[in-house]
């Protein structure tokens, strides 16, 4: 074992350690609940379903929209104030009843996610927002649909903070034994030759600890538990985006989500992914409204 490793949080070890098939089986019962609770409410992969079978999914709308339609933002079409609607009810479902069930049961809102910036996070955020230019460029010019910077477009981007709570903080959070993410990962001193000093300031290239099980994933600053982890939570991101005409978008969900979920595992926040998120989205959009694509 690398002496470099001796000072590892032991909480971090504590956490992600401890891997009984007890605890496996919760895991996974926990994953169908959120993963049946994402499904019916964002209903996309439903819709994907032949009628009859997708018609549940429309639920919601002869209840509710009538209701608000006569009620509120009169001034603005049906089609913006059903939008409107939407993005209450994400924030709703993702995170005002996901917080509150957490504080009942006396839990720390930090340990799901909505802990403070660190040093790691804002490193692996910068590179995470260069990457996802290039990206969110081609995700656009693939659309077939026109966007535009609206103002409903950037109230819009403020849903995806919820949507990383629930699928980025809580549910990564669940997978792993103990019920919370770890503390801010802890990292290995940066020495060695200019390559591995590089990858030691991104958190990686770390060496093999006593929570180690396996040297490709501690290189990372992983184990098969929190992979595990890491791997549903993108899985359940890609979900959400299933039934989008856009494929390219559909398909770079699924790594694009598991980068999030391992940012957010390493850093103890969702804070970090998001603004990657937010950029994807805005920076390319702004370079082709500004070229006049």
């Amino acid at each position: 074992m690398n002496k470099d490793s001796n000072n590892l949080n032991s909480d971090y070890i504590d956490i992600t350690k401890n891997r009984s098939p007890y605890k496996w089986l919760v895991s996974i019962l926990i994953l169908t609940g959120i993963t049946v609770y994402v499904a019916i409410f964002w209903a996309r992969l439903a819709k994907l379903l032949p009628p009859p079978y997708n018609q549940w999914t429309f639920i919601y709308e002869p209840l509710i929209g009538p209701w608000w339609i006569n009620n509120f933002f009169l001034d603005l079409p049906e089609y913006t104030r059903l939008e409107i609607l939407w993005y209450i009810l994400c924030f709703i479902s993702s995170m005002v009843i996901p917080i509150i069930s957490l504080l009942l049961q006396g839990r720390k809102l930090t340990d799901f996610g909505l802990g403070m910036l660190n040093r790691l996070g804002i490193r692996l955020t910068s590179i995470a927002i260069i990457i996802s230019i290039p990206f969110g460029l081609w995700i656009q010019l693939e659309s077939p649909y026109p966007h535009r910077l609206t103002t409903m477009y950037v109230l819009s981007l403020f849903n995806k903070i919820p949507e990383h709570f629930l699928i980025l903080g809580i549910l990564v959070a669940l997978m792993l034994p103990h019920r919370r993410l770890p503390n801010p990962a802890y990292m290995a001193p940066i020495e060695g030759s200019r390559g591995k000093k590089i990858l030691r300031w991104l958190g990686i290239a770390q060496p093999m600890t006593i929570d180690s099980d396996n040297r490709a994933l501690a290189w990372f600053g992983l184990n098969w538990t929190s992979l595990f982890a890491i791997v549903v939570s993108g899985l359940v991101f890609y979900m959400l985006h299933l039934g989008r005409a856009n494929h390219v978008e559909v398909a770079l969900s699924l790594p694009g989500g598991m980068l999030v979920a391992y940012i957010t595992f390493r850093t103890h926040s969702i804070w970090h992914a998001i603004p990657a998120h937010w950029t994807l989205n805005l920076v390319p959009m702004a370079i082709l409204h500004y070229y006049k694509f």
